[in-house]
Formats: structure tokens, sequence, C-alpha cells
């Protein structure tokens, strides 16, 4: 409850200094790069591509400024503009993957949050195309796809800095991850983090338009009992 109220303070400081949520119609909410569709019950981001042969792929969504080096896509959109979008759909966020040095040993508590399904909508040869976000991405020790389009709802979290309640995705644009860096909103259900993948994702360009290429990345929330996520562990 604490972050939701940080949240909407904090949106709601965001909104009086940049465009305010606007409702085209009665089942849409509009914030700047993205759209709430509330009755079909998903969110569309506005991006692009921004990297197509990454040997070191640790984003599959990054904001402007940030994390560039190592995601496919990259958006305008406020993370946190994001993340309340989610709850405005219903979701309550979980956390990313912690680690807490407990005595001599490492304590890692797993990420955690509801599922969301990760699609990809772009125009080639005048159609509209529609893929599952891991056709993008693959194992570099298997040459398999990333296993599945399903992210954790991790919600990031909140720092205080200079009397202020920082969202940590917003200043470093860890938006939709694919291994663990601690702020993720949305997080892989994986073991692998920053520190420990070994660059073992990388882009399949064959299936990445040119970069610069208009990108609206779909979350839809998915029921627990639709889909069971298997780990993913380093090497996999």
């Amino acid at each position: 409850m604490l972050i939701l109220v940080a949240l909407c303070l904090f949106t709601t400081s965001v909104q009086a200094q940049d465009t305010p949520p606007t409702a085209s119609k009665k089942h849409l909410t509009k914030l700047p790069g993205l759209v709430i569709d509330h009755k079909n019950g998903y969110l569309d981001i506005s991006g692009k591509v921004v990297l197509r042969d990454g040997d070191w792929l640790e984003l599959l969504l990054c904001t402007p400024g940030t994390r560039e080096h190592e995601s496919i896509l990259s958006t305008a959109a406020r993370p946190s503009h994001i993340h309340l979008g989610l709850i405005m759909l219903g979701l309550k966020p979980g956390k990313p993957m912690t680690a807490q040095k407990v005595g001599e040993e490492l304590k890692i508590t797993q990420a955690s949050g509801p599922l969301i399904s990760v699609d990809l909508i772009y125009i080639e040869d005048d159609k509209q195309q529609i893929v599952n976000a891991n056709k993008w991405i693959y194992n570099k020790n298997t040459g398999n796809d990333l296993p599945d389009n399903l992210w954790l709802f991790a919600g990031s979290s909140f720092i205080k800095a200079h009397d202020q309640n920082i969202y940590r995705a917003d200043a470093n644009g860890s938006v939709i991850t694919l291994v663990h860096f601690g702020d993720d909103m949305l997080a892989r259900q994986t073991q692998v983090n920053s520190r420990n993948d070994n660059g073992q994702w990388q882009a399949r360009t064959k299936n990445i338009p040119p970069l610069g290429t208009n990108v609206t990345i779909r979350l839809t929330p998915i029921k627990t009992d639709q889909k069971t996520l298997k780990t993913e562990n380093q090497g996999s």
C-alpha cells in the first residue's frame, strides 16, 4: 500500500510537469508514450528498435540515455507510468530479486509478481506484424529462443534522494529485463543476474526489423492458472 501511495504521489508530481492523462474513448487512458486499454485488458507502450546485433543482451526494453547498448528496444514512456497503468488494469506488483548478506552467506530472494505476456507489434512491408517478444532473443550457448514471452511484474522500487522518492526504473531504465538488476519493473523468473549472465542472451538479428522501426510493446496480464513458468537457469 505504501508503494502504491508513493507511486501515485510521484506520478501526480510528474503529471503536473508533463502531459496529464487523457481519455479519447471511455475505455482508454493515455499517458505520454503509452495507452491503457481497460476494455481489452492490455497496455501498449510506444518504442523503437535501438539494437539488432548486440552480443551481450541484458534487456528487452529500456529508456533513452540508459542501457541502449544492451537493449533491443527503447521507449520514452516513464516506467513509473507503465507501473501505474498495470495497477489500473488490476495488478498488484511483486518485488525484484534482492540479495542480502546474512552472516557469511548471501541470501537471495527471488523476483515475484503476476505474469505479463509481452508481444511486439510493428509494420513490415505495409503489413502489421505481431510476434512474441522471446522470438527476438536467443541463448548463445544452445541456439534456442528465450523460453517464453512471460515476465513478472516485479514493480521496481523506490529510493529516497534529496528528500524525494525516486522510482528506480525511471532513473536506471530497467523496464523489461532479461537478467536481474534489482530495480527491474518487469523481470524474468530466472536466477541469472547482471553479474553472472556471461552474455548468454543475444539478439536474433534476422527476426528484428531495421534500427529506428517503431514498435508497440503490448503488455497483457496473464492468469496464473493459464501458464506455469519454468525457472531459467544459467546456460539453459
